[in-house]
């Protein structure tokens, strides 16, 4: 049987244009007999054949390529477990005789021509694979027509086709589904491998001496068939894969396609509500405004506000002007009448006489010439040159820095509200006789707040503000800091009036002469010229410097002399009220709880500054935020004290024993420290070791003018001494003389200290130098460790109840 293609069409190229099925129309497609020659009989029977085989190796090749699914690899499991059946074999005359009418694959068509294939009738069978699972992956399979030809498709999958499948279920094409089947062929026998060895020995040995019989023509001819099949199987292969592959992407480029159509689609209909919505608010607006236009309330308080404003600008405007320009006129019959009394002056001296002018003076002068620039030499007036274009690299903008900002300054805020007058009202002072001082010195501990109340006095005023620091002038290039210091005060003068505020005046002010070298000679010349900036400029008046440093000791004499630096104001650390007043201006902006005690806050930040306030309430935030709270209480600001006083809290795995110790080395202080005046206010107790620090500590509220300042008496000096050494003999009394440690090293240090300052200090019964040669300090120290010795007796009565545990201790 031969089948052909009546029609010459060429062949329709494979396109898909939408995820909908398309169906084709395929040539019409007939069969007819021919009677063969018998001399072909032999060429037509091996062509069978090795179509056959073909046939054979591709459905081999599909089907080892496809994924087995896990029931079907179960049922597989199952199958082997099984007892084998047996199978009948066929001959090769057999199996040759069988495939002699086997049809041959003529043509591939796409898949979806099956349906049209069922529609008219002429599907016979679909062939596929025994191990296939349809619907789940793309499949190849056989389509048998009634005029037994044999053609070849691809299945898709059913997430690529779904109405494919629709269709396929609708006409039942899985009625006419068959498994290819190919008979196998029987093995040949094999004969008992000890015998075979046995058989292959004289083989072997003659093998080695006599060549390899030459190949026959059949076997050559086998090899090159093998050869072939398998040259086109995987040519089938690959061909299967780019099908598939084309496919794919062609299904890809149809999903893309539509979903660009749909997202213009949906931009469109979103640019047109745009499009309506905006008209619609231009039509509201619109409306809006005719609406306020016909009603007489909008129009009477738009006729206030024109009103309002058309008075702030003329009528008040005009008042003032009018008020400056009387101002004005007195300050000038002010200078009038000063200029008569020094002319007269001048012509008492001189034993001129001279008429009298009654008010009109300068009539003649104006009139004269010689006399107008006789004015003008005497007036000691200067050409200036043309103020630069340039912008000033020094003004820092944008402060808005008031007294309110500023908190815990006492009566220090009124010397600098006084320095605020001079701006505000330096005319009121010149008239009356009073000098301006032209440079502040701010001194004080860092972080009191020297540059923000600089920055306030700035604000207040109204002026501009001019910051650089010391450090900045100071450069290894020869004259670089004096040209930056007539750069800073050429930018002041021209902006007046300003403040100029220069940090850490130490930097560039230290006493001359100390430094040799060229280093020491270009900071000479940078504070000379600092002086003469200081002393000389013109309008002082409306330039006033500011400095600030922490070692006023060490500045040059002749900087802070009077006339450069007329007022030298100390911030000192903040007291309790004063401390109080910082926490709140900085808690201003944070979630502070209702029942917050600044008060207690305060009394534990004994020595503290603003800069060291100010963290602790960021502290606090973080620690709030950190907890998932919404409001800063008391704990969180005492915590964040502690932290910043001691340092973080640093846990240690420590032994019971070890805790014990240090619990009973702070333990003896505070109960020796109850027991006197200036010492018994105990705040709290602790043995948790903070910032690298292996023991804890006792916090006791001391008198600031006794303990810093430096005013103890002699009992309040001993009992500090036996406070520092009552670690010592609780630990002798504790564990016993034997097993004394070095825990309290650090306080004997201190009370070593204190005892050579009450020594030296005249405050023990005997002669100083009796001391200091006999070795009676060591004499002292043992008479204030038996005094120690009683006072921590009371230690053993709480042996048992000491605990390795942090917590607050209450006398």
């Amino acid at each position: 049987m031969d089948c052909s293609i009546l029609s010459s069409s060429p062949k329709i190229p494979f396109r898909i244009q939408s995820r909908k099925p398309f169906f084709y129309h395929r040539p019409s497609i007939s069969c007819r007999l021919q009677q063969s020659d018998p001399s072909d009989d032999d060429n037509n029977r091996k062509q069978n054949l090795h179509n056959l085989l073909k046939l054979s190796a591709t459905l081999t090749v599909i089907a080892s390529s496809l994924p087995l699914s896990p029931a079907h690899a179960a049922k597989v499991a199952e199958k082997k477990q099984r007892p084998a059946k047996k199978i009948e074999f066929l001959s090769p005359e057999e199996l040759k005789s069988w495939s002699q009418n086997i049809p041959v694959v003529s043509d591939r068509i796409p898949y979806t021509e099956i349906l049209n294939l069922q529609e008219q009738g002429k599907l016979k069978h679909i062939i596929k694979l025994p191990t296939m699972n349809l619907k789940q992956q793309p499949d190849p399979v056989l389509v048998v027509l009634d005029d037994s030809r044999v053609l070849r498709t691809v299945l898709p999958s059913i997430d690529r086709d779904e109405k494919f499948w629709e269709a396929w279920d609708r006409f039942g094409l899985n009625s006419i589904c068959i498994n290819a089947y190919t008979p196998p062929i029987r093995k040949p026998e094999i004969p008992h491998p000890y015998l075979a060895v046995l058989g292959r020995i004289p083989n072997l040995l003659f093998s080695f001496a006599k060549p390899k019989p030459p190949q026959t023509k059949k076997s050559l001819e086998l090899e090159m068939a093998v050869k072939e099949l398998q040259r086109t199987r995987r040519a089938e292969i690959e061909k299967l894969r780019k099908d598939s592959e084309m496919m794919e992407k062609a299904m890809k480029a149809q999903r893309r396609i539509e979903e660009r159509k749909m997202n213009r689609e949906m931009r469109k209909a979103q640019y047109l509500q745009s499009l309506r919505q905006s008209r619609r608010n231009y039509q509201s607006m619109a409306q809006m405004w005719i609406d306020m236009a016909r009603d007489q309330n909008v129009v009477t308080v738009l006729g206030f506000l024109f009103f309002f404003i058309f008075y702030r600008t003329v009528v008040y405007n005009y008042r003032k002007q009018r008020m400056d320009y009387e101002d004005r006129i007195k300050i000038e019959k002010a200078d009038a009448e000063e200029r008569k009394k020094m002319r007269e002056l001048e012509k008492e001296m001189a034993g001129i006489e001279e008429e009298d002018d009654d008010g009109g003076e300068g009539k003649g002068d104006e009139n004269d010439p010689y006399r107008q620039v006789m004015k003008f030499m005497r007036s000691g007036a200067r050409v200036r040159r043309a103020q630069s274009k340039r912008l000033p690299q020094y003004m820092e903008r944008g402060i808005d820095v008031k007294f309110s900002d500023v908190a815990g300054l006492g009566n220090i805020r009124l010397e600098l509200e006084e320095i605020v007058k001079f701006f505000t009202h330096g005319d009121m002072y010149r008239r009356r006789g009073v000098k301006i001082p032209g440079g502040i010195l701010l001194c004080g501990p860092p972080g009191v707040g020297k540059t923000l109340l600089a920055k306030a006095v700035a604000g207040e005023a109204g002026v501009n503000f001019f910051s650089i620091s010391a450090s900045q002038f100071v450069e290894i290039y020869v004259g670089v800091g004096a040209s930056r210091v007539r750069a800073l005060y050429q930018e002041a003068k021209e902006n007046a009036p300003s403040v100029v505020f220069i940090d850490e005046l130490d930097a560039v002010g230290r006493e001359r002469g100390l430094i040799k070298g060229s280093g020491g000679q270009e900071r000479d010349a940078t504070l000379n010229q600092l002086l003469v900036c200081l002393d000389g400029f013109e309008g002082r008046g409306n330039v006033i410097t500011i400095a600030a440093t922490n070692r006023p000791d060490i500045l040059d004499p002749a900087l802070v002399r009077p006339g450069r630096f007329d007022r030298k104001i100390f911030i000192p650390k903040p007291s309790l009220i004063g401390r109080v007043e910082i926490l709140k201006v900085h808690a201003r902006k944070k979630p502070m709880a209702d029942d917050v005690d600044y008060m207690a806050v305060a009394s534990m930040t004994e020595g503290m500054v603003g800069a060291e306030l100010a963290n602790i309430i960021e502290v606090a935030a973080i620690n709030m935020m950190r907890d998932g709270r919404s409001e800063i209480t008391t704990d969180d600001l005492l915590q964040a004290a502690q932290i910043e006083d001691r340092g973080m809290l640093d846990k240690k795995d420590r032994s019971s024993e070890m805790w014990k110790q240090v619990a009973l080395n702070e333990a003896a202080m505070a109960v020796v420290a109850v027991n006197f005046p200036d010492l018994n206010n105990i705040e709290f107790v602790t043995i948790a070791p903070r910032a690298g620090r292996e023991l804890g500590y006792v916090r006791v509220k001391m008198d600031h003018m006794k303990f810093i300042e430096g005013l103890l008496s002699r009992q309040s000096l001993l009992d500090h001494i036996t406070v520092q050494i009552a670690p010592r003999a609780a630990d002798e009394i504790w564990y016993g003389e034997d097993k004394l440690s070095t825990i309290w090293a650090e306080t004997a240090d201190n009370a070593r200290s204190a005892a050579r300052s009450f020594v030296l200090g005249g405050l023990s019964e005997r002669n100083i130098m009796g001391y200091l040669t006999s070795g009676s300090q060591i004499d002292l120290m043992k008479l204030i460790w038996r005094l120690c010795v009683f006072l921590i007796f009371v230690i053993n009565e709480q042996k048992r109840s000491c605990n390795a545990t942090e917590g607050s201790w209450n006398p």
